[in-house]
């Protein structure tokens, strides 16, 4: 029987769910940029990855209260997110 690396799959779901981010920011959509970003967060503080929670809380903290995804800083949020979720491994 072939055991699981939690973690492997939870830094996974991450980097989908990181690329789904940059989608919804080239998609100007911002309700999905805040929705995977918050469930980055979670996922992200449930696994004990504490920088990857703060890289994340970084684009949701560029987006508070914008209707818009052009917010200054957003360019170099996304980037620091993915090498977050890469020092994880």
């Amino acid at each position: 029987m072939n055991t699981v690396d939690e973690d492997l799959l939870t830094r996974a779901t991450l980097a989908m769910d990181a690329m789904a981010i940059g989608q919804a920011l080239l998609d100007a959509d911002p309700d999905e940029v805040r929705f995977r970003t918050h469930l980055v967060m979670k996922q992200a503080l449930d696994a004990g990855f504490g920088d990857v929670a703060h890289a994340a809380r970084g684009i949701a903290w560029l987006l508070r209260g914008s209707d818009t995804v052009a917010v200054p800083g957003i360019g170099r949020a996304l980037p620091h997110l993915s090498d977050a979720i890469d020092a994880v491994g």
